[in-house]
């Protein structure tokens, strides 16, 4: 029986691995990959620190560079040069067996140089040369600047991945740039087969930023439609490129396709399938990079099956409805591409950051963690000797509800909070325009009407960050006793009080009985057409209270992933909105989770390495 990346190989998809790191490479978790059918990886600055940052994977190897005196960003090179010359050798045989066609490992230049494009060409000519394999790709994105670098590389025969397209006015620069450096490259007389290219379109941000668009002029025909639609448009582009005489002509001159390679097709909105921007966009000469988590799904429950090209017409008239509302999807694009270069910028300045910070801590001889387990020490060692045995963290990554039971229900449903992280991190733009629109109005404070698991995530963020100048203040009602209630429509003004409904089923009776209350107050005091402003919802698709958010005309609607267990919640909507509001760096809140979840990723061991989860979990199961 065929597994679903074979059947998606026999469809002309290639599945690369957008994820790098050392224990990944030390675990043989890559080569397990790449055994079940991935051909390919991707890395970034991001990945990189997180691991640098989060785990101990690279700190013997950083120690020696430390006493070496070597700087930050020739600590970082000489790490992740490492480590993409293991994983392109442990491609090597792909790279073969495809004759060239696959089996690439692709490292990034310094996103600083976005905007230049002779620091973009040097750089990337030195790290080619650092490499020095043959199945390598050097990332450059497709800024006004990195065009032309992007035809001198492919002119000097270097592979080039060609990052941060969002348009299909991005594609086709890149292409024109590709065709014009192998024409270079034929006229010097070089051989055109041993240079190769993908073009990576970013698929899921067009979306995230097209659905907020829609949602401002309530059209929700076309939500989570355009991302795909652009997409198709840009493979149709592509076809007729690499059909053309022009193209034709170099072709019989060895030279190879520059495949269209779907970026960013992770869901980001957890109400959409987590297989979505795979199972749209299967069709022939393309690549799909997926996160570790994307991956995982779709070897659950993709669906293998050519995508791509049918439905052109009707993604043409997707991009023109929207046009017809008035969204400028042009611009939406080149803003997510001026964001993405500035967000890989940061990114690549906070690894560094993290690498000098790694740095001092290991002259000071720091220790992450420190125990004094005693008598239990023994107890806590075999435990981690049977979670390794066992397999219990891939297990809990893969969703295996046989971790803890036979019966699969209330378990597989529950996991969205291991994804949660990545996923609000892309949300986070709504969160701040509710709480630009929050204070812009006047309000001074938030009462968050729930119960159980929809209360507590907010109760600790209040506690642990106070109160922030500028910010709202926080109260929690939780209690039907009258006199709670009471309490706060005794120091409550309603025109400056924001009202946070919190019920993951929608229909918890306490919490809709606290919502009635306080919109008649607020209605008695302000009327019914400004009440409902004062509202917000944080729910479950579908619920009584997403009915009742419309019907009462609610300021905003949250809308959760239904597969996070309202006690799992923290890092979802129902503890990020309140914490956004009385002032918590969202942002930087899911980066350290971010980076706390790579620390306890499958290949991190509980033993040989840091694997925090593992082992704080050990420790609370053996002293409980």
């Amino acid at each position: 029986m065929t597994t679903r990346l074979q059947q998606l190989a026999a469809l002309g998809q290639s599945i690369w691995y957008d994820n790098i790191r050392r224990a990944l490479l030390d675990s043989g978790e890559l080569q397990a990959l790449v055994a079940a059918g991935v051909t390919g990886v991707t890395s970034n600055p991001s990945i990189f620190q997180k691991a640098i940052a989060g785990s101990a994977d690279y700190d013997e190897a950083l120690g020696e560079l430390v006493t070496q005196g070597r700087s930050e960003i020739e600590i970082f090179e000489a790490l992740a040069i490492e480590d993409i010359r293991r994983a392109a050798d442990l491609l090597w045989p792909v790279y073969e067996r495809t004759a060239g066609g696959d089996g690439y490992v692709s490292l990034e230049v310094s996103p600083t140089l976005a905007h230049d494009t002779e620091g973009t060409i040097a750089e990337a000519r030195r790290l080619y040369a650092a490499l020095n394999r043959p199945n390598v790709m050097i990332k450059v994105p497709a800024t006004p600047a990195g065009i032309p670098a992007i035809e001198m590389l492919i002119s000097e025969g270097i592979n080039v991945n060609v990052t941060l397209m969002f348009s299909v006015d991005h594609y086709n620069a890149v292409a024109e740039a590709y065709l014009a450096g192998l024409e270079k490259l034929a006229a010097a007389g070089g051989d055109l087969s041993s240079v190769a290219s993908v073009a990576s379109f970013f698929v899921s941000r067009v979306d995230t930023a097209v659905d907020r668009a829609l949602e401002a002029v309530g059209n929700e025909e076309l939500l989570g439609q355009i991302a795909i639609a652009n997409a198709k448009v840009a493979y149709a582009r592509f076809q007729e490129t690499f059909d053309g005489p022009r193209w034709k002509e170099l072709a019989a001159q060895g030279a190879r396709v520059q495949r269209p390679l779907w970026a960013s097709t992770g869901a980001k909105n957890p109400l959409y399938p987590d297989t979505l921007y795979v199972d749209a966009l299967i069709g022939p000469n393309t690549v799909n990079t997926v996160p570790p988590a994307t991956l995982d799904a779709f070897i659950d429950h993709g669906t293998p099956a050519s995508t791509l090209e049918p439905g052109v017409d009707e993604a043409r008239a997707q991009l023109a409805r929207l046009a017809d509302l008035g969204i400028d999807l042009a611009a939406i694009t080149q803003q997510l591409q001026d964001d993405g270069v500035a967000a890989f910028a940061d990114a690549f300045r906070s690894l560094l950051g993290s690498i000098a910070e790694k740095r001092e801590r290991l002259l000071a001889q720091w220790q992450r963690r420190e125990a004094n387990l005693g008598e239990y020490q023994a107890a806590v060692d075999a435990a981690l000797q049977e979670i390794v045995a066992d397999r219990i963290v891939p297990r809990i990554w893969a969703h295996d509800h046989t971790v803890w039971k036979p019966d699969p229900t209330e378990i597989t449903n529950r996991m969205g909070w291991l994804h949660s992280p990545e996923t609000m991190l892309e949300q986070r733009g709504r969160l701040t325009e509710l709480v630009d629109g929050a204070l812009a109005d006047g309000y001074t404070d938030v009462l968050l009407l729930g119960m159980g698991g929809s209360s507590l995530a907010p109760e600790v963020f209040s506690k642990v960050f106070g109160e922030t100048a500028g910010a709202l203040r926080l109260a929690v009602l939780d209690s039907t006793d009258p006199g709670a209630v009471l309490a706060h429509t005794e120091r409550l003004d309603p025109a400056r009080t924001l009202f946070i409904v919190s019920t993951k089923s929608g229909g918890t009776e306490e919490t809709l009985s606290f919502f009635k209350y306080f919109y008649n107050w607020t209605a008695q005091a302000l009327g019914t057409e400004q009440a409902g402003r004062h509202f917000v919802a944080i729910t479950d698709p579908g619920s009584k209270l997403q009915t009742l958010a419309d019907e009462y005309h609610f300021r905003a609607t949250f809308l959760n992933d239904p597969n996070i267990g309202g006690r799992y919640s923290a890092l979802s909507y129902f503890g990020l909105v309140p914490a956004a509001l009385v002032g918590v760096d969202v942002e930087r809140l899911l980066e350290q989770a971010l980076t706390m979840a790579c620390n306890c990723e499958p290949c991190n061991c509980p033993i040989n390495g840091d694997n925090n989860g593992a082992w704080l979990g050990a420790v609370l199961a053996e002293l409980a």
